[in-house]
């Protein structure tokens, strides 16, 4: 019988005698990788820096400041009255060429603090049923409607969805017109949002779920009151159009693309990592050319049923109100960012091989090629004119 031993195998990987590369940095190699390094960044550098510029980049100015007409003047957002609609000027110098993209822009709003970025309920976002226990765990605000008492059921009481980030939803809309006041051709907003985020995070509750889609929710409001008959090319006789009668949450069933599955909710979900950002709202398939531009900004109607007041975003003239006790009034305020310090922009901008505008990426290949340049220069003199 063999004596038992902790010894490792003879072999060249449990005894550490694989072979190796083992360079030995002397000054000329340290002088041709430096050179080498320099040789390439520079080129990528400079590259970037010239795709960066020929992207075409248009702000529009503070239109918080641009739309109010009263209780601007630090008051609370709540006395604060907005033209709505409100019309802002955008001058482009030059063509854009598709594709053009069209984005919000805030400033001094923190979506990366730690209590907002966690304010949500994934799985009641993909249209699952959640007890309130789990979501007082994962949203732990904005979880019930706050005038319902603690024995009502669950799907009169639960907000869906539920959260900081989903109740602060950005419901702007914005419109573009030339300056003979005629629309935008070939605005979409369609493939804005993460294709993931479409197919799999964000769904609409099934028929059979007990808390529906947008219940107790201000911003799904009045897609929530509009008839299964109204809804964009429904075909009665269609499955889609029985799915939209079973379920009883308006246009808020599954496959619907409102409400949760609306691509604009979407992308606003995904936090910024900053406090200054930029969030996709649509993107422009056709030319736009030299010239001023109409941006509309609206923030549709308000409904009131005498005890609570309920938002919705798109302005739709012809909506059908299925709930007659819920009436639509003017809505007199945009989103509001007075509260926070923030601010509110429309960009329009181009792109390039490497994305939008972004000056720092080239200027720092350009720099580090730069230095490594250098550095071989200073070396080679070292070590021509005062070696060892």
């Amino acid at each position: 019988m063999e004596a038992k031993s902790k010894r490792p195998k003879d072999t060249a990987f449990r005894q550490q005698n694989l072979k190796a590369w083992r360079p030995i940095l002397t000054p000329k190699l340290v002088i041709l990788l430096f050179l080498a390094v320099g040789c390439i960044f520079v080129p990528i550098g400079v590259a970037v820096i010239v795709a960066s510029n020929s992207v075409i980049e248009v702000d529009s100015i503070d239109y918080a400041e641009e739309c109010c007409v009263s209780g601007c003047d630090g008051k609370p957002d709540s006395v604060r009255v907005d033209r709505n609609p409100c019309n802002i000027s955008l001058t482009i110098g030059e063509t854009m060429e598709p594709p053009i993209y069209v984005y919000y822009k805030l400033t001094n709003y923190y979506q990366n603090h730690r209590r907002y970025v966690k304010s949500r309920s994934d799985m009641q976002l993909r249209g699952l049923d959640v007890t309130e226990t789990a979501l007082n765990t994962s949203c732990q605000h904005r979880v019930v409607a706050e005038d319902y008492n603690t024995s009502a059921p669950d799907d009169e009481r639960i907000i869906s969805p539920c959260g900081l980030i989903a109740w602060s939803y950005f419901n702007d809309s914005f419109s573009l017109f030339d300056e003979a006041g005629a629309p935008a051709k070939g605005v979409t907003s369609t493939g804005i949002a993460w294709e993931s985020d479409v197919d799999v995070k964000f769904k609409n509750a099934e028929a059979e779920q007990l808390v529906k889609t947008g219940a107790n929710y201000p911003h799904f409001m009045h897609e929530r009151m509009q008839s299964c008959d109204d809804y964009p090319g429904m075909d009665n006789s269609s499955e889609l159009y029985a799915t939209c009668t079973t379920t009883g949450a308006g246009w808020c069933f599954k496959g619907s693309k409102y409400c949760v599955e609306d691509e604009h909710f979407i992308v606003w979900m995904r936090t910024a990592g900053l406090p200054t950002f930029r969030k996709l709202y649509a993107r422009i398939d056709e030319p736009l050319a030299a010239g001023t531009y109409t941006v509309q900004i609206s923030n549709g109607q308000r409904y009131t049923d005498g005890l609570h007041d309920y938002y919705y975003n798109p302005a739709d003239s012809s909506a059908h109100y299925a709930d007659p006790s819920v009436l639509p009034v003017n809505q007199t305020a945009l989103y509001p960012v007075r509260s926070f310090g923030g601010t509110k922009a429309v960009v329009l901008s181009t792109s390039s091989w490497i994305g939008g505008k972004n000056g720092f990426l080239g200027g720092a290949y350009l720099t580090v090629g730069i230095i490594c340049i250098v550095l071989a220069a200073g070396f080679a003199i070292k070590q021509n004119f005062f070696p060892r």
